[in-house]
């Protein structure tokens, strides 16, 4: 029954990008929508297209590579040439030098094909920010979000959930495989719905709202964690813009309070859920700690989170120099490990070691360097704190080893380089105006 909703939803929703990217839309953007709407509607059968098919590929990982091939045929060249994805590229060669250096071909090309996908997407959406503009490209794109938004609400009100966790906690997920890739969905569409201008879409505040229940109806920690900054910044921006500047400090004030009082509240009604985090914040010398002198108390801490980093940094400093320089190659834990590490920056410095590690730290503080100098103060307030609360989920999962965290990278960057200065474009060897012409386009 549930699963015949899913293609029913699949069909509907698909008629409706039709209809959005056969109206005033730009290729880039089409493409854009059409990637989104494609990897949001394979995932929701997952029993299907999870399954290797051919050459040990998924239909999953098939339309992946359909998508990043592409792109880079859709894609101006000259956008990959721009100077602000330097730091980027050098993550990207960090990852390629590691898999050379450890001959793990099929991982280095595994992890490689996902980047590139992150870089056609990111790539789609700046030119069609610099072509139509941020709000008419994040209003169509909205649409992408169509299924897997409408299947969560079926989960909730048909009572199809998930088993999350050993505590007996559920998660709705709208028949999806797991909880960690559709919360990013989430993630990304409360980030999209926030950067629509007011008044352009009906119930905008309504649907943001709406948004964040479902993201706190999928249960799962990190998100939720994710997410604070951005709606605080959201609510923020929405009673200062109602406001004269005589009422502003009054009624911020009081609305700081009861923000804090909602989120007491909401932090008492899961502090079951977040326990283990206060726990682990109070034994932070656990992460050091040889897995080996664990306790089996000690191994359940935030759902063994912090058991299998210990065991991925134990392995670390033993290694010999080589691999503390390189790693051990990208997805060099299968066969080693049990479980993939559970944390971004932990993954990294294994399978990429100090080479990788600092590469992609060096990436994200320029990308949150950059999102801080768009010059319109609201939007870097909201990009640059999505990247911080992006950052701190990172630490206890990884998004970007899903397509769907990648999906909501690729937004965040697209946003942060096409709202740079004009003149900081023309220095990145960008096209200024031959690109946006191109992107003219319609189809």
């Amino acid at each position: 029954m549930f699963e015949a909703i899913k293609l029913l939803v699949g069909v509907v929703s698909l008629i409706m990008v039709y209809r959005t990217i056969t109206g005033n839309c730009n290729k880039y953007l089409a493409f854009a929508i059409c990637a989104i709407w494609l990897r949001y509607f394979l995932s929701a059968f997952h029993t299907i297209t999870y399954p290797s098919l051919v050459a040990g590929f998924s239909i999953n990982a098939l339309g992946s590579i359909g998508v990043a091939g592409l792109g880079l045929l859709l894609i101006p060249t000259a956008v990959f040439t721009l100077k602000k994805l330097f730091p980027f590229y050098v993550f990207f060669t960090a990852i390629a030098v590691s898999g050379f250096v450890n001959m793990q071909i099929p991982g280095t090309i595994n992890v490689l094909v996902k980047w590139c996908y992150f870089l056609v997407l990111a790539g789609a959406l700046f030119l069609s920010i610099r072509c139509q503009g941020q709000n008419e490209t994040f209003k169509k794109l909205l649409v992408a979000f169509v299924m897997p938004i409408t299947m969560q609400i079926f989960s909730v009100l048909m009572g199809h959930a998930k088993a999350a966790e050993a505590d007996g906690s559920i998660s709705y997920i709208g028949g999806y495989n797991h909880e960690a890739a559709f919360s990013m969905i989430i993630v990304s569409f409360i980030f999209v719905v926030g950067l629509v201008e007011r008044n352009t879409i009906r119930f905008r505040t309504s649907l943001f709202t709406l948004a964040v229940i479902l993201l706190i109806l999928v249960n799962y920690r990190t998100a939720i964690l994710t997410i604070l900054p951005i709606a605080a910044v959201f609510y923020f921006t929405l009673v200062e813009q109602r406001l004269k500047p005589s009422q502003k400090a009054p009624v911020l004030t009081v609305v700081t309070m009861l923000f804090t009082v909602m989120f007491l509240a909401l932090s008492f009604t899961m502090q079951e859920r977040f326990a283990d985090v206060g726990l682990m914040l109070g034994n932070f010398d656990l992460i050091t700690k040889a897995p080996i002198y664990f306790s089996e108390a000690e191994k359940d801490i935030m759902s063994a989170r912090v058991y299998i980093w210990s065991q991925y940094i134990d392995a670390f400093t033993n290694a010999d120099l080589l691999h503390k320089i390189f790693g051990f190659g990208p997805d060099s834990w299968k066969g080693v490990f049990a479980k993939y590490a559970h944390n971004t920056f932990v993954s990294n410095l294994y399978e990429y070691g100090y080479l990788g590690f600092y590469s992609f730290i060096g990436m994200m503080l320029f990308a949150l360097k950059e999102a801080f100098k768009i010059h319109t103060k609201n939007l870097a307030k909201i990009v640059g704190l999505s990247i911080v609360g992006f950052l701190i989920m990172n630490l206890a999962t990884m998004p970007l080893w899903n397509i769907e965290g990648l999906i909501f990278f690729a937004i965040v960057v697209g946003i942060v380089f096409s709202s740079s200065k004009q003149t900081d474009l023309i220095k990145s060897k960008a096209t200024s105006a031959r690109v946006i012409r191109k992107g003219q386009t319609v189809i």
